[in-house]
């Protein structure tokens, strides 16, 4: 069987709810599907790199995922020789120091990247929950108070993988820090760890394999269509100065579509819903991308496949400062890279 005759999105979409030890006759029933259509809906996983088997465990078939420790081969064929492969992970609004920050999940994104042989991580912004004296309930929102506690937590917990960096901008939460006391996040995250590299607040760009990237961090609400206010960002921009991937924080949204030649995506959280958007009846949605892509000596990408990894109810740690007291630092050393 021909891979790249496969839709992709749904071979990722059915990897996601395969969830590891489940029964596979609930998995079964809940899409319909024969045992037949599961052993080869398994098998177009393994092709694809995911994989995945059926184990006995008390008395039940159930799933197993099997995270190999080598890079994922290319998962599509591409006829022309002369284009450049570029696979990316993407992460937003970490929100570190909120009692619902969720570091087991971002632990959990980096691993996948890891398994996956990326080696370039982009944070689109909110690296912490900043410090907001007009919000009487912002302490109690918090476990972690203040520029240096919220500051070390990045240094001493934020995933650090041998070979990989993580690319950062910083957004409003970031900034009140600097606003209350001219505290600049950036100068300390980057001074402390050299795996990660500042590249603005509020907006930055890198270029890689000359593909023109820009990170976002707006203001203000989403608006209900949620590709409307990306689209008015991108128009805009002048034509020489539009990049060819525009990712966007903040709005803790996930969602991704091309405009005026410009591939686009919302990139979601990783912290769960806080008191503030309750009150407001804001939804959240937490996740991560992963970006497969192929561009040209110029830049121009010539395929793009942005795999959407999204986080179930089920996954979030709602227990207070949870993350604080179970979780231990990702650091994986001696790696392939």
């Amino acid at each position: 069987m021909e891979t790249n005759n496969v839709n992709l999105n749904f071979v990722n979409k059915m990897y996601r709810y395969m969830k590891n030890g489940m029964d596979i006759e609930l998995f079964m029933a809940k899409f319909d599907i024969s045992y037949s259509e599961l052993t080869g809906l398994i098998e177009l996983c393994n092709l694809y790199g995911k994989e995945i088997s059926i184990q006995e465990q008390n008395n039940k078939y159930t799933f197993k995922k099997n995270k190999s420790k080598s890079p994922i081969t290319t998962k599509i064929d591409i006829d022309d020789s002369s284009l450049r492969q570029t696979e990316i992970c993407v992460v937003s609004d970490t929100h570190f120091g909120n009692i619902h920050n969720q570091l087991h999940l971002l632990n959990d994104v980096y691993q996948e990247a890891y398994n996956r042989g990326i080696d370039t991580v982009l944070h689109v912004g909110d690296l912490v929950d900043g410090n907001y004296p007009n919000r009487p309930e912002n302490p109690r929102q918090q476990f972690l108070h203040g520029f240096d506690e919220q500051v070390g937590y990045v240094v001493d917990m934020y995933p650090k993988i041998e070979g990989m960096k993580t690319y950062y901008i910083l957004g409003s939460h970031d900034e009140t820090h600097y606003k209350n006391g001219q505290a600049t996040v950036n100068d300390w995250v980057s001074r402390c760890r050299d795996d990660m590299i500042y590249l603005g607040q509020d907006t930055g760009q890198i270029s890689i394999n000359d593909v023109k990237i820009v990170l976002d961090h707006p203001g203000g609400g989403s608006a209900q269509s949620l590709s409307y206010k990306p689209q008015k960002r991108i128009e805009t921009l002048e034509s020489r100065t539009k990049p060819k991937l525009l990712l966007i924080g903040h709005y803790h949204k996930s969602y991704a579509f091309s405009y005026r030649n410009v591939e686009c995506i919302i990139v979601p959280c990783l912290c769960d819903k806080t008191q503030f958007q309750q009150k407001q009846g804001l939804s959240n949605v937490l996740g991560a991308y992963f970006i497969d892509m192929y561009s040209d000596k110029n830049g121009n990408i010539q395929y793009f496949q942005p795999e959407e990894i999204l986080f179930d109810k089920k996954d979030i740690w709602d227990e207070q400062g949870k993350d604080k007291r179970k979780v231990k630092k990702l650091e994986i050393k001696n790696t392939y890279y």
